[in-house]
């Protein structure tokens, strides 16, 4: 594998080091998108926002126009701003001194102290390991001496009334344990110094097809979105919402309950599973802080970003590591040394990072991490560090996404303290939660990225995705949906083709290539959601449709 090293490698840490710990924007901002057309209707969504939003009128089959919504940015460069301003704004330090502005107002203060209290670790209020609620099989102890044979494999899922399709991987799937430090939150607010076990599946593939008659073995690393749990249940029949019948309000249903331990995993699975039929080696494992991993704190994405790479190196080296092998056999150490990957090591072997949610957030940072370099903004003086050069990791898959950064917040009254949430969790409580504006910033350099979101998602607006499309070279496609942030709520036909679309492009991105086949054309915001189908997340759907 080639890495960046010497002078070029220097230089650019140089110039990281040099900007305060921030980054700039450069030559990926210089061709700025048009702004795009002014919306010219309204119209209501439920969930998750339960509020009415500008859309574009668009003409759908038929022949009728329906106004389809969207979220839409709260920030906007003043007139005349010179700059990267959704870079330049929203770095690290700026976020920093405006928590510190509003640290000095009393009532400012209270009033994101009292959003901080509600997210600090344990998170019990937002975070609940719920694996093996419904059925006692499967549960753990996360944080003791766990039995690997204990952990639900894919086959458990293959019974009524779940009769999910990963059930097929179960021959190819290997349970998989890693070692991570404990992340900053733990190491200095709480003094811990024991390790964090990671826990998951492995599951290998058969390899991608090549195109030349050949296959090409390839890992998919896959991070959940805020709350998942790999192999949590979830009942085919669950419901993520119910109407409450006197205000028409979309309302989020509570769990576990007696049917369901965690919401949305099944469709997690799908995810999975796709991959994997498609020839994919594919890791997922719960983050720390949750489902059947160890961990107090489930918060610091950026710390999630770097352990990607300590679970990377732990497949070469085995410290650190456990295996529980398809017929059984518990593996350790250099027992497991090399064991997976397809035989290769993981700085050869093409990767592609994706995640949802929160997962998107991991992602980002380790997508950053490898090509432009990062620093610990979770540290009470950030120190930076060059990129670390993986040349295999050959893009990411971003669903739900908030990589954008804080300057393409949504404008909406819940999320106006959320920037400030952000500088305060990293400058307070050294956990950086929410991303800056430094992924955006060296989005130039990744190979190729995908994008799946919904029209009204309250991550990032649409705005700031395709600002984040716009930065990537390589292989690049957006798939949108007239749906809100979480996946699971969307029609399903939406969800099978945001899958074959991902697919699509995984094949591509591991191959190098820069064109995705079958991608729909577009040129401005108004034609990206003219893109989506006359197809509705049902709590939005318009009267009469």
């Amino acid at each position: 594998m080639r890495r960046r090293t010497g002078w070029a490698a220097g230089a650019a840490f140089i110039a990281l080091a040099t900007a305060g710990c921030t980054y700039q924007g450069g030559a990926a901002s210089m061709h700025a998108r048009p702004e795009p057309p002014p919306t010219d209707c309204r119209a209501w969504v439920g969930a998750d926002r339960n509020h009415e939003l500008p859309g574009y009128l668009l003409p759908q089959p038929g022949g009728h126009t329906v106004c389809v919504p969207l979220g839409v940015t709260a920030h906007r460069p003043p007139a005349g701003y010179r700059g990267d301003y959704y870079v330049d704004e929203f770095t690290d330090a700026r976020l920093k001194e405006r928590w510190r502005a509003c640290k000095a107002d009393a009532a400012c203060f209270a009033r994101i102290n009292a959003q901080l209290q509600r997210w600090l670790p344990p998170n019990k209020a937002r975070s609940t390991r719920s694996t093996g609620t419904v059925d006692p099989s499967g549960k753990i102890d996360p944080d003791g001496a766990v039995d690997l044979r204990h952990i639900r494999r894919p086959a458990f899922f293959a019974k009524a009334p779940y009769a999910e399709a990963i059930a097929r991987a179960d021959a190819s799937t290997y349970i998989v344990e890693f070692t991570v430090p404990r992340d900053t939150f733990e190491r200095i607010d709480l003094k811990m110094t024991d390790p964090v076990k990671l826990r998951g599946w492995y599951i290998e593939g058969r390899g991608v097809d090549n195109g030349k008659g050949g296959t090409t073995r390839a890992l998919v690393v896959m991070a959940p979105g805020g709350g998942g749990q790999l192999t949590a249940i979830q009942h085919p029949h669950e419901k993520p919402y119910r109407i409450d019948p006197a205000t028409g309000r979309a309302m989020d249903i509570r769990f576990p309950n007696a049917t369901t331990e965690t919401m949305g995993q099944r469709w997690w699975r799908e995810n999975l599973d796709a991959l994997n039929q498609a020839g994919f080696d594919v890791l997922a494992y719960d983050r720390r802080g949750e489902g059947i991993s160890g961990g107090f704190s489930d918060t610091n994405t950026l710390e999630q970003g770097e352990d990607v790479f300590r679970v990377l190196a732990q497949f070469d080296t085995g410290s650190g590591l456990r295996l529980l092998t398809p017929d059984g056999r518990t593996l350790a150490g250099d027992e497991a040394a090399g064991k997976l990957l397809g035989g290769m090591k993981s700085t050869r072997i093409p990767i592609l990072l994706g995640g949802y949610s929160r997962g998107s957030m991991s992602t980002a940072w380790a997508m950053a991490k490898n090509f432009s370099g990062a620093c610990s903004y979770d540290m009470p003086v950030p120190e930076c560090a060059p990129p670390k050069g993986l040349a295999n990791i050959k893009g990411a898959i971003l669903l739900a996404s908030f990589a954008s950064g804080a300057g393409y917040l949504p404008s909406s009254p819940d999320l106006a303290d959320r920037n400030l949430f952000l500088g305060a969790m990293a400058a307070d409580h050294h956990i950086l939660f929410y991303p800056n504006s430094a992924p955006l910033a060296g989005m130039h350099r990744w190979p190729a990225a995908f994008f799946g979101k919904g029209l009204w998602d309250r991550a990032e607006t649409l705005q700031g995705t395709v600002a984040a499309y716009d930065r990537i070279r390589g292989a690049r496609e957006i798939v949108v949906a007239r749906a809100p942030h979480s996946i699971e709520t969307w029609p399903e036909s939406e969800r099978q083709y945001l899958r074959e679309r991902m697919v699509a492009f995984a094949k591509v991105a591991i191959a190098g290539g820069t064109v995705v086949p079958g991608a729909k054309p577009w040129s401005n915001l108004k034609e990206l959601v003219a893109t989506t189908p006359d197809s509705w997340e049902p709590s939005s759907k318009p009267s009469g449709r």
